[in-house]
Formats: structure tokens, sequence, C-alpha cells
């Protein structure tokens, strides 16, 4: 990624796309933008426009609008794709995004698992890793997501609006060592010796020496000249916004040299615009209002913009922009980093996931530097659009690290870390349910699906997942009250999480959405929110598939599927049902299963043996019972002797 010019910082996505459930949507448009790529040689106008109607008529993610250009938006929807390196800037897909379409990510590496994160985690972990942003000469670079671990690694409990302010505030002119040394100036912040204003004011320069000089100009001439105005006091979207900057600065200035009631008024007027607001007032009034002088003066002793000094009223705009900026990109920066799950959001304030385990791997590795940017991004053969692990990303030396966590673990061997990894992964989830997810509440959600009542279960659960994921999430969790926590959640789940243990992304088409291993059988649990209608079309083979893939692979050990749904078609359950007394072939090998048990429920029904208490291992022996049937008289022949009867005569 590459800035425009010095006055900007990075961001990851276009503002027009304020989707939240990224990592679903980026997986829905990138097999379009790849139909788009074989239908149309270039990404032109042409091209841009077709993608943005392909993904109105063949998605949900977006609405129809007679006002919009599909041109423009076929470009702006795209934008986050290009800037994580999921596609170049002609959006042809990188060999990530391909792997990642066809299920074929390259499988984590040692250091990877020990984040207890899945493979989706994984993608994102690995391209934030690789993301630069360089300056606009395209020489020099730092690596923002880097920048965020080393303060991960090195403080707790860090307040989200100082977390993003700092990586948002980084320049790629800063040297590793600048940008170091402003990572430790903020635990100056932590222990309270400074407030974190003048740890800003302390670690970042508001101007360089041209701007200063051009500043100090602007402001002894007796009248502001337009041009060295705007070229001071820019904004990056339009230039209808500086002509407002001009016309309250020049009412500053005069009430400022003559302090009447008259342009104590023009001031007041002018103060009120949002644009003003955003530039001057850090999105808030900028003066208390007072309509007479002396009283205004009173409230507002401490406001830059009246001092005797008029460099401070550039001073404020910096500040104030900067802060716009932040809050502007901060929400798609959040959301971004959030996919990689080594981060935890919760309660305001931004932790790693595991910060013993980060400490080790991260803690040597290259913040920023010098380089062609014509050699980073220019070309799909790039390392950026590579799927590697993160290994061979840092060119960690693995004994190395591993003798660290072996020290700080106090462990003796590898395979010791990642069960202690595992082990603290349940401990955080079964934690989170205690504490946000309990009996109560599930039993207050579960109905809400059937109501779709869709506003309410993202604030009671989460807003970066879809509703089908949040059910699926919602029915687990149901099913481990129901068990009395019997079995691990962490490994039965088959959801992409983020760091809080929320849900991000549904499981991979080729599994089960829950696969429960009792001790002596196994439960495999498929949820939907098709209606009866679009259960025939959309559950019937990819169930029977899944459970039959499942009993075959676990035999000889019991499996029982349970599909879980607001409502149910009959005909698909009594498939389902004749089904169990007929040998299945798994998809995946040469092998038959002679019973394979597919129970459907309706989430009305998974409520009330919620509320009811009702003990699950009886009702799974009351369905095992009913399934008892005997198929080992079936013959699988039967066709043959048929046909052979027929042409022999």
């Amino acid at each position: 990624m590459k800035l425009l010019s010095s006055a900007e910082t990075f961001n990851l996505g276009d503002t027009s796309f304020r989707r939240e459930a990224l990592m679903e949507d980026y997986n829905i448009l990138l097999p379009l933008l790849k139909q788009v790529n074989d239908e149309y040689k270039n990404w032109d106008t042409e091209s841009q426009g077709a993608f943005y109607i392909k993904a109105l008529n063949q998605t949900n993610l977006f609405s129809h609008n007679r006002l919009e250009d599909p041109t423009k938006r076929g470009r702006t929807v795209t934008n986050p794709l290009v800037k994580i390196g999921l596609t170049d800037k002609k959006r042809r897909l990188s060999s990530v995004a391909i792997n990642w379409i066809d299920e074929s990510i390259t499988p984590m590496d040692d250091f990877e698992k020990l984040f207890g994160i899945d493979v989706n985690n994984v993608l994102f972990l690995r391209q934030l890793v690789k993301l630069r942003v360089y300056d606009s000469v395209g020489k020099n670079y730092f690596y923002p997501f880097r920048v965020a671990l080393q303060l991960l690694i090195k403080y707790r409990n860090i307040p989200q609006q100082d977390f993003f302010k700092i990586v948002h505030s980084i320049q790629p002119t800063f040297s590793e060592q600048k940008i170091k040394e402003i990572i430790n100036n903020y635990g100056k912040v932590i222990t309270k010796d400074i407030i974190f204003s003048e740890f800003l004011d302390n670690s970042f320069p508001k101007e360089s020496i041209d701007t200063s000089l051009a500043i100090e100009r602007l402001f002894d001439s007796e009248n502001i000249n337009k041009k060295t105005f705007n070229s001071i006091f820019v904004n990056r979207k339009t230039s209808k916004s500086q002509d407002i900057y001009y016309d309250f600065i020049v009412k500053l200035l005069k009430f400022k040299k003559t302090p009447n009631s008259e342009n104590l008024q023009l001031l007041l007027q002018d103060s009120t615009n949002d644009k003003i607001k955003k530039a001057f007032g850090f999105g808030k009034s900028v003066f208390l209002p007072k309509t007479n002088v002396t009283e205004f003066y009173d409230e507002n002793s401490d406001n830059a913009l009246l001092s005797n000094n008029n460099r401070d009223i550039y001073d404020r705009f910096i500040l104030s922009k900067k802060d716009d900026i932040v809050k502007e990109y901060c929400d798609m920066t959040k959301r971004t980093f959030n996919l990689t799950g080594i981060i935890d959001f919760s309660n305001g304030l931004v932790n790693a996931t595991n910060q013993v385990i980060l400490e080790p791997i991260f803690n040597n590795i290259s913040i920023a530097g010098t380089g062609q940017y014509t050699d980073y991004e220019q070309n799909l053969s790039f390392t950026f659009y590579q799927d590697i692990p993160l290994a061979n990303i840092l060119h960690l030396d693995t004994d190395i690290v591993f003798n660290n966590l072996k020290e700080v673990l106090d462990v003796t061997d590898k395979s010791k870390i990642l069960t202690a990894v595992v082990t603290q992964k349940e401990d955080k989830f079964r934690s989170l349910i205690s504490q946000k997810f309990p009996k109560e509440k599930i039993m207050k959600i579960l109905p809400l699906f059937s109501e779709r009542k869709d506003t309410e279960i993202h604030e009671l659960v989460s807003e970066y997942a879809t509703i089908p994921t949040i059910f699926e999430y919602i029915v687990g969790i149901a099913w481990y009250h129901i068990s009395n926590e019997n079995f691990s959640i962490s490994k039965s789940l088959n959801l992409t999480l983020d760091g809080n243990m929320l849900p991000l992304s549904h499981a991979v088409g080729g599994s089960g959405d829950i696969v429960i291993d009792y001790k002596n059988m196994t439960l495999m649990i498929e949820v939907t929110l098709m209606n009866a209608q679009a259960q025939k079309r959309g559950e019937w083979e990819p169930v029977l598939r899944h459970a039959t893939n499942l009993t075959v692979s676990r035999s000889p050990k019991n499996v029982t599927t349970l599909f879980i749904a607001d409502e149910l078609d009959d005909n698909t359950i009594n498939i389902w049902r004749a089904v169990a007394s007929v040998p299945m072939k798994a998809t995946n090998n040469n092998e038959f299963t002679s019973l394979v048990k597919i129970f459907p429920m309706t989430n009305n029904e998974l409520l009330k043996v919620l509320d009811q208490c009702i003990d699950e291992q009886k009702l799974l022996k009351d369905i095992d019972s009913s399934y008892n049937v005997s198929s080992e008289s079936f013959d699988l022949s039967w066709r043959d002797k048929i046909l052979n009867k027929s042409i022999s005569q």
C-alpha cells in the first residue's frame, strides 16, 4: 500500500464498504471476481460494472439503488481486497485468494498452531504480517500490524482509542528506531507519568520544516494568501472544504483582532458547520457559545484557537484532522485486525490473546525499512501475494524460538506447548460462556432467530458475523449447557472465531457444523435457518454427505447427527429416516456404512430440551434405539440381479 501524501494515514478499506462480516463477505466476493476475470480481459469500466451487477444479483451483500454508479461501486467494494493482498490493483486474484476459494490454504506451520486459531484466521494473520505501508515516494515503509503486535507484546489493556491513534499516526518515513522509541515512550502513559495528549505531542511532529516556514509567512501577512492557505490546510477529499476552512479562519482572525459582538456572531455561525467541527473541534463544537464577548472569552479561555500565537490554529487543525481520520479508518482497521483471532478487543481495551506466545515469535522482527515499492505489490509473483506460512515470512529460527517458548512456559517439549495453548483456549471459551452466555441468556437468544430479530441478535452476540453463523454458534453453546459442559466446546465448533472467542465465519463446505466427540459416541449437529422449502435444495444432500462421511471415518464408534432448523420439511426428514436402513458410501473414500442416523429437531424443540434440563445422553440413546434397524440383509447387488435376470431372458 502506498500513501498519496505525507499527510495521510493508511486505510484497509474504502469507507463506502461498511459491511461488518468481512471474512464471509470476502469469501463471497472473491469467486464472483474470479468469474469476471475469466469473462473480461481488463479491469475497466465495463468489467467493474459487470462485477457489481453480478454481486447485486447473486448475493444479498448490497441493496439496489438506482442513483448509484455500478462502475464506481465495483471499484470501491473491491478496494479492501486489494489492500490486504487478496487481489492486485487490476483485481486479479493472488495465490492466497485462489487457495482460499479452493480450500487449499497452505497448512499451518508449528508456530501458527500455537495461536489456537483456524486456517481462515491464519490467512489474514499471514497477509497482515506481510502488509507494508509506503510513503508517497515509494521508498520508505513500515508494517502497521507488526507495530500493533509490538504494542501488545509490551503492554496490556491498551485503550482502543490510544491503540489505533498510535498505529495510524506512524509515518512510513519514521525509522525503526524512532518507532521503537514511540512504543517505549507510551509506557509513561501506562504508568500515568504523562497523559496521552502529552505523549502525542512529544512523539509525533505536527509539521515539517517547510510547512513550519509556510505557516509563519501565512499568518504574518495582513491578508491570508488563498493559494498558500490551501497548500497548508489540506482536505484530502474535496477542495470545497478548504473554502469553508478559509472563511472560518478569516473570521476567527478578524474576531481576535477586533473582538466585538458582530465579529463574534459571524465566527459562531461558521463554527457550527460540521466540516469545521471535524477540522478544528475533534468532531464537537469548536467553541462554547456566548453572545457576550467577555463571557465568550471566559468560557473558552483554554481554547488554542484564541491564543496569541496563530500557529496554534494550524496545530489544532492537524490534531483534529488526525483524530477525524483515525475515527474514520480505525473501525476498518479493527475489523481487519480482528480477523486474525490473536487480538482481544473486548471491553474497549486491546490485548494479545496470548502475550506469552507472541513475545518469543514477534519480538525481534523488522517493523520498518526502505525498499522500492515497485518490488512489493506490482506483480502477483511477489511475496505479498504468495500463500506462505509465518515461519517463512519472518525467517524464524525454529530451534531458537521454541527454546525460548519452552523456557517462558516452563515445559520440556514442543507437544506440551501446544497442549497448554489448547487448554488455555478451552478455558477462555468456558469463561466467556459463563460470563456472557449462561443458560438463561441462550434461552433468551434462541427464539430471536425464529422471530428474525437480527439487530437484537447482533447486539447480544456479535456484529462481525452473519445471522446463520451466529445461529450455529448459539446452538453449539446451547448443547454445551444441555450436555452439562461434558465436551470441549473449542474443539467441537467448526467456526472461525475472533480473539474474543466470538464467531466470524461458518464451517468450510466439507465439514459438519458442530462435531462433538464423547467418550463412547460422536454427535454431529447441523444447523440451518433455511425454510422448509429451501431445505429440499440446500440441505438434503450436504447433511447426508457429512453424516455419511463422519459415520465412516469414526467407525466402529457410534455416530448420530442432529439436524436443527426453525421449521422442517416433511419429505426431507422422511427420506433421511428411510436412508437409515440403506448402506451409504462415503464421498471421500471407497467405504460403506450400514447405518446413517439423522434426527431432525426444530429450534423450539431444542429450546424445550434446554429449558427442561433433559438428559442428553438419554435423548441420544432413545434416538439410537429408534434407528437401530437391521440393514445387514440389504443386498447391494439388487440392481445387477434385476438387469442380469432381464438380459438373460
